[in-house]
């Protein structure tokens, strides 16, 4: 099921190994403070108004805008589209002069063409600077991953970097799915999801797979590479089957805990929460007819923020 929904769809995972050149101070949930410098990085050297007086169709043609800041008015979740980029962030903490530090960003469908413009832009953060005081870094590596196949691929040599090649597909999702009675979970950044306007602060397995299959379908709708996107109708069944099988599962174990934590806009001069679960969950049941999903979501994140690295999540074998 998940291969003819997702046709078109891949994802590809990049590690960017990085020397703090003066103390680096990571707080709360550190894939805030990426994306906001990333964001700066691209807009500062690749956006193509970046004066701020934009054409009505700017975002289509711009691949800062494009990449981070698209919108559909008419869409029916809100005018701000699912971002087709995710942070995975490394832990919190005070890095020293010297020290390096491992993050991933990962691209989504036909945003894997803009790879180059964040490879670059990833470069200008160091001079930038990240995290409290915005302390600089200098780029040492950059690598391919693959969550399904367990392989890596360095991607720059000197100067030179090489396009992924390791990519999450849908064949390769098929490969990976095995016959199981039991899921196991890490939660390794916030997992903020709502329903019915309040949040959810347990780790409940059918609003969970709702809100995975809802984020599936959106960034499917528009940044899959195909031409016969699924029907609304056909999202809607599988939503239905999987949150009904999902109802059933048990919590056979439960290590989460909430986290606050919060995201400072320096643009709006206020912060947001942005807090969530973290920590391991078993789920046990009929999950084989799910797992195909819960691998992609491990790929494309869960819940809300994912372009500021929450809702990242692995599965255990």
């Amino acid at each position: 099921m998940s291969a003819d929904l997702m046709r078109g769809m891949s994802v590809s995972h990049v590690r960017f190994v990085v020397q703090a050149l003066e103390g680096i101070i990571l707080e709360g949930q550190p894939g805030s403070a990426l994306r906001g410098a990333l964001y700066l990085a691209l807009s500062d050297n690749f956006c193509t108004q970046p004066d701020g007086i934009q054409q009505p169709d700017h975002a289509e043609t711009c691949p800062v805008c494009w990449l981070l800041a698209r919108e559909a008015p008419d869409a029916t979740r809100g005018a701000d589209l699912p971002r087709p980029l995710v942070i995975e962030p490394p832990p919190a903490r005070h890095y020293q002069r010297g020290e390096t530090l491992t993050f991933g960003i990962s691209l989504i469908g036909r945003a894997q063409n803009l790879f180059p413009f964040v490879a670059r832009a990833v470069q200008k953060m160091g001079a930038l600077g990240i995290g409290v005081g915005r302390g600089r870094f200098k780029l040492i590596s950059i690598a391919e991953y693959s969550p399904l196949l367990d392989a890596e691929r360095t991607l720059m040599t000197d100067r030179r970097v090489s396009a992924p090649t390791l990519q999450v597909t849908p064949e390769r999702i098929a490969d990976a799915i095995r016959p199981r009675d039991y899921v196991l979970l890490e939660f390794l950044s916030p997992l903020r999801l709502t329903a019915n306007n309040k949040l959810v602060k347990t780790p409940d397995p059918r609003i969970f797979i709702q809100r995975l299959i809802e984020r599936c379908q959106r960034l499917v709708e528009y940044y899959a590479e195909t031409d016969l996107p699924p029907t609304a109708a056909e999202w809607r069944a599988l939503s239905d089957t999987l949150c009904q099988q999902a109802a059933t599962w048990r919590i056979g174990y439960d290590s989460t805990q909430w986290v606050e934590a919060f995201s400072g806009s320096r643009r709006q001069g206020r912060v947001t929460p942005i807090g969530g679960l973290v920590g391991v969950v078993r789920w046990d049941g009929a999950v084989t007819e799910a797992y195909s999903w819960l691998l992609w979501g491990q790929s494309l994140h869960v819940g809300k923020d994912a372009v500021k690295g929450n809702g990242w999540y692995r599965l255990f074998a």
